[in-house]
């Protein structure tokens, strides 16, 4: 094992689960669009006083069921310190891994399609993804080609990223703490805030997206912060933190290797395009 594994690993998850800041969506419950929609886009319907364009979590929440389809920009900086020790010897790094992500998610039709670019510093080695999901399958672009993921050629993987990217995207996160009671909220810049505290479930749904299960593997993630931003009552973006270690072990020449990782991650993504339809097809009809 090598110290490189466990951040390539990261690299591929998260490019993977593109779209997909965490969280569970709210499931068995049945949503009647109550907003009003105009040329593809939710127009909030209120009763706020025009002065303050602040909406209730009610009338929210009405705008954000009514979304079907939507794009997205992401960009996320993991920055971590990174120790490998074998015997009596150690090494320490710091890691910066960035993530650059555009995408479309049809949640209606089951239809997602993301670029993503990964930058790792120090080095600057850069990886361009692109992913394809439609229904069930799963089509990935990586290293000038195109593959079909399956549950036989990468064990796992593929049911765990259509979940992430039908149950875990920005839009069922949104929706489920919404939900919730903030602990902060405000308005600025026309703009409405709100503020959450990421539950430790959600956390550590988070964190198994990023890691995948690894039985020699323990992580710890904890002080997540979620900000939800809304101008006229649509969503139209927000950031996320949140702090994370990881232990990994293994062999490498006959000794134990230990891997510490520990550092904090930073999203921010902003949603556009809203009940805007667009073509996903297969990559045999597509280029990356």
């Amino acid at each position: 094992m090598k110290k490189a594994g466990v951040i390539l690993v990261v690299i591929l998850l998260a490019s993977l689960t593109a779209g997909c800041i965490g969280g569970k969506s709210a499931t068995g419950t049945n949503h009647s669009p109550q907003g009003k929609t105009s040329s593809g886009n939710i127009t909030a319907s209120s009763t706020a006083s025009p002065k303050s364009q602040q909406y209730s979590v009610k009338e929210l929440l009405d705008n954000i069921r009514e979304i079907h389809q939507f794009s997205f920009l992401e960009n996320t900086s993991i920055e971590l310190n990174v120790t490998a020790g074998r015997g009596n010897s150690t090494q320490s790094e710091n890691v910066t891994i960035i993530y650059h992500r555009k995408g479309y998610i049809d949640l209606t039709g089951k239809r997602a399609d993301v670029n993503a670019t990964t930058l790792t510093l120090p080095g600057g080695a850069s990886l361009f993804t692109r992913s394809i999901i439609i229904g069930k399958e799963f089509y990935l672009f990586i290293g000038g080609r195109w593959i079909k993921l399956t549950n036989k050629t990468v064990p796992v993987l593929p049911d765990a990223f259509l979940n992430m990217t039908w149950k875990y995207n920005i839009v069922n996160f949104t929706e489920r703490y919404l939900q919730k009671k903030p602990f902060k909220a405000t308005f600025e810049n026309r703009t409405q805030l709100l503020y959450y505290n990421i539950t430790e479930e959600d956390l550590k749904a988070i964190a198994e997206a990023f890691l995948g299960n690894n039985a020699n593997m323990t992580f710890n993630v904890t002080r997540g912060i979620l900000e939800l931003r809304f101008r006229n009552g649509v969503l139209i973006g927000g950031r996320m933190g949140y702090h994370m270690t990881v232990h990994t072990w293994g062999e490498a020449m006959g000794r134990r290797l230990d891997i510490y990782e520990t550092g904090n991650v930073y999203d921010e993504f902003v949603v556009f395009d809203i009940n805007v339809k667009k073509r996903v097809s297969p990559p045999e009809l597509e280029r990356a």
